[in-house]
């Protein structure tokens, strides 16, 4: 291969990066702790930019999960300002988490929030779409502890 295929190649690939970036698709984390007016809601939402195939771009120096690859909910919530907390433990309010493997979309969520209003909502803030690369997008209804919240307490 010679200098200038290296230079094309490159060039390819650092608008592909580019185009990526520009369009917003992210897997991520949120909360949704305001449900009467689901627009509330942006500053919970915390997207981190990558391809269709869930290969996140950019810096990743600040995603705090285990395998490095995302958030976790409850240390991100620890950073959170109070304003935003309410001073309110992490599993407070309804959370969930967008995940992207080979152009298909998962949005794990708690069942309290698994709504088509909320389904909108977070197809629109992580940009799930069909011109990013998405040819599908699943809701998981999570019942499991790990999704519970003070809504499930009342049960």
């Amino acid at each position: 291969m010679s200098y200038g295929e290296n230079i094309s190649k490159k060039h390819a690939n650092d608008q592909i990066s580019q185009s990526v970036k520009d369009s917003g698709l992210s897997q991520g984390v949120f909360w949704i702790t305001d449900l009467d007016d689901i627009r509330n809601n942006t500053c919970y939402c915390f997207p981190i930019p990558c391809t269709p195939d869930g290969v996140n771009t950019g810096d990743t120096s600040h995603l705090d999960a285990k395998s490095g690859a995302t958030y976790n909910h409850e240390k991100l919530w620890s950073r959170l300002p109070s304003e935003l907390t309410h001073n309110r433990p992490f599993d407070h309010y309804p959370r969930g988490r967008v995940q992207i493997r080979n152009g298909k979309a998962v949005i794990f969520l708690n069942p309290n929030i698994a709504t088509e209003e909320v389904k909108d909502f977070i197809i629109g803030e992580f940009h799930l779409t069909s011109e990013n690369g998405i040819h599908s997008v699943s809701v998981k209804a999570d019942g499991s502890s790990h999704y519970m919240c003070h809504l499930d307490q009342s049960k």
